[in-house]
């Protein structure tokens, strides 16, 4: 099942999440490294909780 990833607040999916990336030198490329909590909605410019739901697609 595919998901989308809102803000729990608003709805808005205009979210992201604080993350670091770790350089792999051997496939010389960044590579993600960790994902933590703080989730942020810059639909509403506050710190959020962001929730999953499930994700149907555009209509056509």
């Amino acid at each position: 099942m595919n998901i989308d990833i809102v803000c729990g607040d608003c709805g808005g999916r205009n979210v992201r999440r604080d993350a670091w990336a770790e350089w792999d030198r051997d496939r010389q490329t960044w590579v993600l490294g960790e994902i933590f909590d703080y989730g942020h909605c810059h639909d509403c410019e506050e710190e959020s909780r962001l929730e999953e739901l499930p994700y149907v697609g555009k209509a056509r």
